[in-house]
């Protein structure tokens, strides 16, 4: 079964290499991240479509950021800034559905965490309007 907030790291980390070092992500490196984490770990097929999504994310978001700069937002050297103006929330949804998934198959504080904080992210609203991970898992419970 796959370690979904590991996941999420290394799509992050992805996103930052894109984001940064876009020369050093040709597209047979692009596939052979997806590749490496498919013979690292099980994935199913939700998270597998994810992360297919977050691949094409990755390659728009180095191939915008290698572009020449043109009346671009100040970014401040964060990667996540050069995400949201780079692709904003179409990058952000495959990370919360990816957590999501984890959530519903290994539910866990830290993945809650993760889904509550990328649900505000993308919807631009609270995700439960605030239940604490205790209450969510005794609501489950029933």
């Amino acid at each position: 079964m796959a370690d979904h907030l590991g996941l999420i790291a290394q799509c992050e980390q992805l996103y930052t290499d894109a984001c940064f070092a876009g020369e050093s992500l040709p597209d047979n490196a692009l596939a052979d991240w997806i590749d490496g984490i498919a013979t690292s770990m099980e994935v199913d097929k939700e998270v597998a479509r994810e992360l297919r999504r977050v691949l094409r994310a990755a390659q728009k978001l180095r191939d915008f950021w290698l572009a020449p700069a043109t009346g671009r937002p100040p970014d401040h050297g964060d990667w996540r800034t050069r995400v949201d103006i780079g692709l904003g929330i179409k990058a952000w949804r495959p990370l919360l559905d990816i957590a999501r998934f984890g959530l519903e198959q290994q539910p866990s504080e830290e993945l809650y965490g993760e889904v509550k904080e990328r649900f505000r992210v993308v919807a631009g609203e609270r995700w439960m309007e605030g239940v604490s991970y205790d209450e969510w898992r005794e609501s489950r419970a029933h």
